[in-house]
């Protein structure tokens, strides 16, 4: 059996400081080298911001020219353009059809879409950027070439960054519109 310790440990004692340094010596050099180290990584850290703000809207920009381009092609009636912006390995959800995936499955679903006779207008809500993945969420309007109110709803577009740039790798929107 072990005689119990009689004295508290000194790290315990009041006004203890570990000995950090082998030769003895003050503290105070570790302590301004720590400020000095801390002072440094706010400095560099203050222009991230700003750096991800630029980051943001280069993604945002890239983002915006592929709607664009699926608004003009679908607009145009051009289904087969507007399905070589999706990647390969694709899957649309639109509403009132099954799932499609792959480049025809997408093509023969924006043509049914395109068929219905509505020219749409998108409106991005919010773009959000991880690695090689962007989610973009926003609303969609379809009006007929009259300009008469069809249909409206939101949509999620998942983009991948293929061949060099940003292609849909999922997409799906919904009608806000009760069904008749």
């Amino acid at each position: 059996m072990s005689a119990p310790h009689l004295h508290p440990p000194l790290s315990s004692r009041p006004g203890y400081l570990p000995r950090l340094c082998s030769r003895g010596g003050s503290l105070a050099p570790m302590f301004l080298a720590l400020a000095q180290g801390g002072l440094l990584a706010l400095a560099l850290a203050l222009p991230l911001p700003a750096f991800a703000q630029a980051g943001a809207r280069d993604l945002s920009a890239q983002i915006a020219k592929v709607g664009q381009a699926w608004e003009k092609a679908y607009n145009a009636g051009d289904a087969a353009v507007v399905a070589a912006l999706y990647t390969t390995d694709a899957q649309l959800m639109v509403p009132g059809a099954e799932p499609g995936s792959g480049p025809k499955a997408v093509q023969k679903l924006i043509a049914g879409d395109i068929a219905l006779g509505g020219k749409l207008s998108l409106k991005t809500g919010d773009i959000v950027g991880f690695g090689d993945y962007v989610l973009e969420t926003g609303s969609w309007v379809a009006n007929s070439p009259d300009g008469k109110h069809l249909d409206h709803g939101p949509y999620l577009t998942l983009y991948k960054k293929a061949d060099g740039g940003w292609k849909i790798y999922r997409d799906i929107w919904n009608s806000s519109m009760a069904s008749k």
